[in-house]
């Protein structure tokens, strides 16, 4: 039902939207004026509207799509947008100052320091530079230090309805590129300092301010908003071509049109480096059918009927957004792989930081500097430091936690299984295991979490788990813990009189996912852990078996 009201409201603010641009207010005969009402355009001639120093604004064929985009106007008059830009720094970092493209002294005369580099935050749909995220992720930047924060607000163009807000960014994108060029023009700033990050309509705004700024440093887009741009040419969206450095987080990649609850967020990839953390369609804690909805009222009392409505109706959608704050000052790495999926991930076919197949996401994603040929594990990866390999264009997957600190450690475990005389060919149930190791022990960690995993004796199997404790190199034991299961409705799962549901394991080995680095590790460590003094551990079902790092005879 949740689903169904939300996208009756979208398909309606799409539908009804009108152009103030192209009229005065309406009276009470002016509903009558079809130009005034926002029919589906046709592709018949080119319309441009131009805004003096800013620029001018067209709309031909190129924004035009039956399906995806069948409705477009020009933004409203800059007066109604009313976009403002509010400057922090170290020097004040709660008492920002206006600054106006349009009046020197406001520029001259404010804390911009042109020496470091500068960050732009962006809203999105119905939102404003009052929200609580807003706010944490300026103070996270601040915190930093030594950086120009500027928050944009256009909270006059981001209400409803939505198309009309989907062309205000258009005029959005240029107000922010002109006052690029005067902190050019005044204070010598450099455009490959400029990192702009916005969220939904703000990454896509970012994208109309990159194409108007040649070398502009880097574009974050999280979760870039999906109605009007997804299935658009990269003249309408966020694209690779708007920044030197385009890295984008997807969190809620489910597609709109869906007839259950819709995701808000692109799918596609529309950066050099994409992010798909838990696949990019449905974050861990956020299905409010499951223990999600249990957090409303926390957030309620804690964070205010703002967080909370966000928390209900935009939880996947917003969690991009605490994904790159958390990631700004975090000691954790959200190490991602590129892969070409995110069951190829989980399965741990893509876990070694070989050419550039590992970057990282939020904050600290960057491009290439070095190549080098060891590895290291995620653990050893220093906060603020550069990736030494190019990260590779691509998608890149990564599974992060259900609540704060959200970032993990990734753990790929190989159970190396035997295949003994009496062993059944193959066996299915569940897996569970505890870690031990010099900085601690983590216990009932699930290797089963689709359940079942059906078990081949005589082969491996391979799965990647996560825990946001880090447990270092050494791993010194590993309980296996084994339980048979007997499905009556796949009779090929039972096992009664003469069947054995003994699993056997020859091996476990547990590594840490590998990231590159310039220097070779002091002590190469084999994590590789065998039954003590025998070649393989016979485990009953319901019972368990300790694995040791002894594996050399």
């Amino acid at each position: 039902m949740l689903g169904f009201v939300a996208s009756s409201l979208l398909a309606i603010s799409i539908i009804c939207s009108v152009d103030p641009g192209a009229a005065g207010p309406l009276d009470a005969l002016s509903w009558a004026r079809m130009d005034n009402i926002n029919l589906p355009w046709l592709p018949y001639e080119n319309m441009t509207r131009c805004y003096g120093e800013l620029g001018c604004l067209n709309i031909t064929k190129e924004w035009y799509h039956l399906i995806f985009r069948p409705f477009n106007v020009f933004p409203l008059p800059r007066s109604v947008i009313n976009t403002r830009f509010i400057l922090y720094t170290e020097r004040n970092p709660t008492d920002g100052q206006l600054l106006q493209a349009e009046v020197k002294d406001t520029l001259v005369k404010s804390h911009f320091n042109a020496d470091w580099p500068t960050k732009f935050i962006i809203h999105g749909f119905i939102d404003t530079p009052l929200s609580n995220w807003v706010s944490e992720m300026r103070d996270e930047l601040i915190t930093r230090g030594s950086l120009n924060v500027i928050v944009v607000d256009w909270a006059g163009g981001s209400l409803p309805l939505y198309t009309q807000a989907t062309a205000n960014t258009r005029l959005v994108g240029l107000e922010i590129a002109y006052l690029i060029r005067k902190l050019q023009e005044y204070l010598g700033a450099k455009p490959e300092d400029v990192h702009l990050i916005g969220h939904s309509l703000g990454a896509h705004t970012a994208a109309y301010a990159g194409e108007r700024i040649p070398g502009l440093g880097r574009i974050t887009g999280l979760d870039p908003a999906e109605p009007y741009f997804q299935g658009m040419g990269p003249i309408v969206r966020l694209d690779p071509s708007d920044a030197t450095l385009v890295d984008v987080i997807h969190t809620d990649g489910r597609s709109v049109f869906r007839l259950e609850i819709p995701g808000y967020g692109m799918s596609h990839a529309c950066g050099h480096l994409d992010f798909y953390p838990n696949n990019g369609k449905e974050q861990p804690g956020c299905a409010l059918s499951q223990e999600g909805a249990a957090t409303i009222p926390l957030t309620l009392i804690k964070d205010g009927i703002e967080e909370a409505s966000r928390v209900l109706l935009a939880c996947n959608h917003i969690r991009a957004i605490k994904l790159f704050i958390d990631s700004i000052n975090g000691k954790c790495p959200y190490v991602a792989h590129r892969c070409p999926s995110y069951q190829h991930f989980l399965s741990g076919n893509c876990f070694k930081c070989t050419s550039g197949n590992c970057a990282l996401m939020g904050y600290h994603a960057s491009l290439p500097i070095t190549t080098a040929k060891q590895n290291v594990s995620e653990n050893d990866v220093v906060i603020g430091s550069s990736v030494p390999v190019a990260p590779q264009p691509g998608k890149y997957f990564l599974a992060t936690g259900r609540d704060f600190p959200f970032c993990q450690r990734h753990y790929r475990f190989t159970v190396e299984l035997a295949k003994p005389k009496v062993a059944e060919p193959w066996v299915q149930g569940h897996l569970t295991a505890g870690i031990f190791s010099e900085r601690g022990a983590l216990r009932n960690i699930d290797l089963t979490p689709k359940g079942t995993a059906r078990l081949e004796h005589g082969t491996t199997y391979q799965v990647v788990v996560t825990n946001p404790h880090d447990l270092g190199d050494r791993i010194r034991k590993v309980e296996l813990s084994w339980t048979h299961d007997m499905n009556v409705l796949e009779p090929t799962t039972l096992c009664l009189f003469w069947c054995n549901s003994h699993l056997y394991v020859k091996s476990i080995q547990v590594e840490t996912m590998q990231m590159p680095s310039r220097e070779k590790r002091n002590i190469e460590y084999s994590n590789k852990l065998c039954a003590p003094k025998r070649d393989y551990a016979d485990i009953a079902s319901r019972g368990s078996y300790s694995f040791y790092d002894n594996c050399k005879r």
